[in-house]
């Protein structure tokens, strides 16, 4: 049944009532370098420890919910906040899923603050790295439960928290895999990731999937007064020297080539045309152990991160690529005799909700009953993601997850990250709205 009116309008006002908290914890929140610690190139020593700051206090909200609130650890220094908010029976269960460990700050000089954790509060947005991406949706799914519990509401079916690490790097087993695991799940999950663009508080239903993989090639030194003579093959050839660089070129663009069919063959109707590809995003080459160019590279590296279809998954897309890196390869002599290496550092299948779940009406309703009478007025629109999330640890356990949020992946992991206070404060809204209307509100 859906939920009175008049009780809705009471949760409501008690989120407006809350804002200023909610808001102050996002700030706090982000003014804790929460770094994911595995991050690449980071020190693990350095960073481990910060997150589980930020789950004290994610914890000590889902506490004045009324919440049994816990923290719990698969390694050390590495808090997932959990709470259940248990419901009195008879309605359905309801996860509300969201990550505490934020990517490395990047350039310092790109920001226009002195510190990238400021966490100001200017311009009706929240500035800082993790404000996006995404503190501001655990901390409206916290306060969400709050308002609830003030506006003296009870839900009928049980409502759990799960503010979690390791998402940054895919490490589920000590973030959402390991909640799943403790017992937090229910019979639908709502992650907060930013789902803008194309608008704000969209609801993506469906992932991409996420290949990460090395290309490793040798060439053969030689001095780089031959380049002339082992480039083309008029005297020496590769008898002399051959430049790893010049080889990876081959396969690069190659790899262009496949990313250019995908753009047309790899279509979805809530993806824009042309989202699929192949990002060369790290590339070093060079002769072997220095970084000078008086000799031909003897090594290169490129790293790739491939974000594709929906519709296929990591072992078909890794044939696929494969196939493609071994007829570049067969179409030169040295690549032929040294094929590239290729390795694959991480795979994340991608995620799919079923396109009438029941969910889905809720949540349209709920946000749109949400952002009445604000800028953002208007019906939900369901879109892709551009990235990938935890939902796909959730649908490998059989639980069906939909992914909403404030903020806008287009400023996460980019210099001033920062997400409005006008989202943060709506998502709260509908997180609460949905909760209600998802789980049953007890009467009396």
């Amino acid at each position: 049944m859906p939920t009175d009116p008049a009780v809705e309008d009471r949760v409501l006002a008690t989120i407006d009532e809350l804002a200023p908290e909610l808001i102050d914890a996002v700030q706090r929140a982000v003014r804790i370098a929460s770094i994911e610690p595995k991050y690449p190139g980071q020190s693990y020593d350095d960073l481990v420890g910060r997150e589980s700051e930020v789950a004290q206090l994610v914890s000590a909200v889902h506490a004045e919910s009324g919440a049994e609130a816990e923290l719990f650890a698969i390694e050390p220094g590495r808090d997932n906040a959990v709470a259940r908010l248990r419901g009195t029976g008879g309605g359905r269960s309801l996860v509300f899923n969201g990550h505490i460990d934020v990517v490395p700050p990047g350039n310092p000089d790109a920001w226009t603050t002195d510190d990238p954790f400021a966490g100001d509060h200017r311009d009706g947005r929240i500035w800082g790295r993790g404000s996006s991406d995404m503190k501001a949706g655990v901390l409206a799914q916290a306060y969400a439960a709050v308002a609830l519990q003030r506006a003296g509401v009870r839900l009928q079916g049980d409502l759990c928290l799960a503010a979690v690490v390791g998402e940054e790097v895919g490490d589920h087993q000590s973030g959402t895999t390991a909640t799943i695991e403790r017992g937090y799940i229910g019979d639908v999950v709502v992650i907060a990731e930013p789902t803008a663009p194309p608008a704000p508080l969209s609801i993506v239903p469906v992932t991409p999937g996420l290949l990460w993989f090395t290309l490793d090639f040798v060439g053969k030194a030689a001095h780089s007064g031959f380049r002339g003579e082992t480039v083309h093959p008029t005297i020496y050839g590769s008898e002399l020297g051959v430049n790893a660089i010049d080889k990876g070129f081959i396969v690069y663009q190659a790899l262009n080539a496949l990313e250019a069919d995908w753009a047309q063959t790899k279509r979805h109707p809530l993806f824009p045309n042309g989202k699929f590809g192949l990002l060369p995003g790290v590339i070093h080459g060079s002769p072997y152990g220095i970084d000078v160019p008086f000799s031909l590279a003897e090594t290169l590296r490129i790293e790739y991160c491939v974000m594709f279809h929906p519709g296929d998954d990591c072992a078909s897309t890794k044939a696929e690529i494969e196939r493609c890196i071994e007829r570049a390869s067969e179409t030169d002599s040295w690549l032929r005799e040294h094929p590239p290496v290729v390795t694959w550092m991480l795979e994340w299948e991608p995620y799919v909700l079923d396109s009438d779940h029941p969910v889905l009406p809720l949540l349209e309703r709920a946000h749109e009953r949400a952002v009445s009478g604000t800028s953002l007025e208007g019906p939900a629109t369901r879109h892709g993601f551009a990235g990938v999330c935890d939902a796909t640890w959730y649908e490998q356990k059989g639980i069906p997850s939909v992914v909403y949020g404030p903020g806008d992946l287009r400023l996460a992991h980019a210099a001033n990250e920062s997400v409005s206070v006008e989202e943060t404060i709506a998502a709260c809204k509908t997180f609460a709205l949905l909760a209600m209307d998802w789980c049953g509100v007890a009467e009396g």
